[in-house]
């Protein structure tokens, strides 16, 4: 049953029983000659079958009126026990539903990022993984932090379970994954996801977090392609604070204003792209997407070269980071796949 019609059987219900209340003082006064106070009382015993004594000898027409309340009674208590069911079983129908459409949703997903642990550093990875539309799932064995996760973001793609076990990670399609971020808090349960990650598909970009800078290389060694240590990362984000602030406030200000029409970007060529072994002045970007391409990565052997020239050749895979709008980007896009 849709909420909306829950809701009116409540509604019809909430007005019904006032109408009998009303009845019930209106009648008993009228008949009886009791006093307000006397009547209601009356009323609430009778069609509450409660079975207390009467407040005083009932008349032939007073016994013939209480019948009748005990009879609209039975009716609305009824009505209202079958409101309360229809609603407890709807809450399970929706949720249930809700559940099955998202692992209908996940069972189809492809080329998407998993992210492993559901704290507060997956919190910033859903926001930034939304923003960019990028399709992604999030694992985590926690009950309350799943919930906690579902309310903060209700579209959220989310599996309850251990990403420690395959079973999960075969859950989240991790075959058909395009990278994986593992957050959790401890060390052990990190290598242990990059471990079965990497067993299970050799292709994923695996993105790691450290916290003992001594389980880096372990981490490296297991599979990973990138490791993160906040300790690390964070000693470096103090220092060029007070080292190159204007710097990292406009890097700030890049990266996470939402509201800012300029963006920085990476986009990648495509390896059937026309532009492949061919100059960067014959894709003519700013003339042709208004887009800046400040660097460019080389796919073969990740060599950077910044502000590159018009001559500067383009290969397969190679990634052109650049400033602009998301409009702009998307031309980039089409422009690449040409």
């Amino acid at each position: 049953m849709h909420k909306d019609s829950i809701y009116l059987n409540f509604i019809f219900v909430a007005v019904s029983l006032i109408l009998l209340l009303l009845l019930g003082v209106v009648g008993y006064s009228w008949i009886e000659g009791w006093s307000w106070l006397d009547a209601l009382y009356q009323t609430v015993i009778t069609f509450s079958t409660v079975g207390f004594q009467e407040v005083a000898p009932l008349s032939r027409n007073g016994r013939m009126f209480t019948i009748l309340l005990i009879f609209l009674g039975l009716v609305i208590i009824a009505l209202l026990s079958g409101s309360i069911t229809t609603w407890f079983v709807s809450s399970q129908i929706l949720a249930k539903r809700k559940i099955l459409k998202m692992k209908q949703k996940i069972a189809a997903l492809k080329d998407h990022v998993i992210i492993c642990g559901g704290g507060e550093t997956a919190k910033t990875l859903i926001r930034e993984f939304q923003q960019a539309k990028k399709p992604f799932v999030v694992i985590e064995h926690k009950p309350e932090i799943v919930s906690e996760l579902q309310e903060f973001f209700p579209n959220l793609l989310i599996i309850e379970g251990d990403a420690t076990k395959d079973e999960f990670l075969e859950e989240a399609r991790i075959e058909t994954a395009h990278g994986l971020i593992t957050t959790m808090p401890v060390d052990a349960d990190n290598l242990f996801i990059v471990v079965s990650a990497r067993s299970l598909n050799p292709n994923l970009i695996i993105v790691s977090r450290a916290v003992d800078p001594h389980t880096e290389s372990k981490l490296y060694k297991a599979g990973a392609n990138y490791v993160i240590v906040p300790n690390v990362v964070e000693g470096l984000r103090m220092a060029s604070v007070l080292l190159r602030p204007t710097l990292v406030s406009f890097l700030e200000v890049m990266m996470s204003n939402n509201d800012l029409a300029l963006r920085l970007e990476e986009v990648a060529l495509p390896e059937s792209s026309a532009l492949v072994n061919k100059p960067l002045s014959d894709a003519r970007i700013p003339q042709r997407t208004g887009l800046i391409v400040i660097a460019l990565k080389r796919a073969k052997d990740s060599q950077w070269i910044f502000n590159p020239v018009s001559s500067t050749l383009l290969h397969k895979n190679d990634r052109l980071i650049v400033l602009g709008d998301e409009e702009r980007i998307k031309k980039l896009h089409a422009l690449l796949k040409e």
